[in-house]
Parts: structure tokens; C-alpha cells; sequence
């Protein structure tokens, strides 16, 4: 087992599942740390609501 693949069978081991998303380049850095914060923190639960950043009123995601 190559060292990758046991850092990935660790991961899971803690039920985490490796996903590859394509994302606009402006909010990696955003979406990196809310996705750490839920990784540690697997208490708490997203909400579905985002801010438009253009007229920056709160939108319900559905």
C-alpha cells in the first residue's frame, strides 16, 4: 500500500469520502475552509442559504 493510499484509507476510516468538484477560481479559498470547518466539526449542519454577491440579499437554496 503506497503512502497516498493510506493516508486515503485513514480518511475514510473516519467517514470522509473524497469528491472532486469544479468550482469558480474567486471562492476556493472560501469553500476550502467552510469544508475544513465540517470536517472538524461534524456536529453541526450546513444551512442552505447563500448571499448574492451582486445584489447582497441572503438566497434559500433549495
Amino acid at each position: 500500500m503506497t503512502k497516498n493510499q493510506k493516508y486515503e484509507a485513514k480518511l475514510r476510516a473516519q467517514g470522509l469520502k473524497k469528491t472532486t468538484v469544479w468550482l469558480p477560481e474567486e471562492l476556493e479559498p472560501e469553500l476550502k475552509e467552510l469544508l475544513e470547518f465540517f470536517k472538524n466539526n461534524k456536529h453541526c449542519d450546513p444551512v442552505l442559504i447563500a448571499r448574492n454577491r451582486e445584489t447582497n440579499k441572503f438566497t434559500k437554496i433549495s
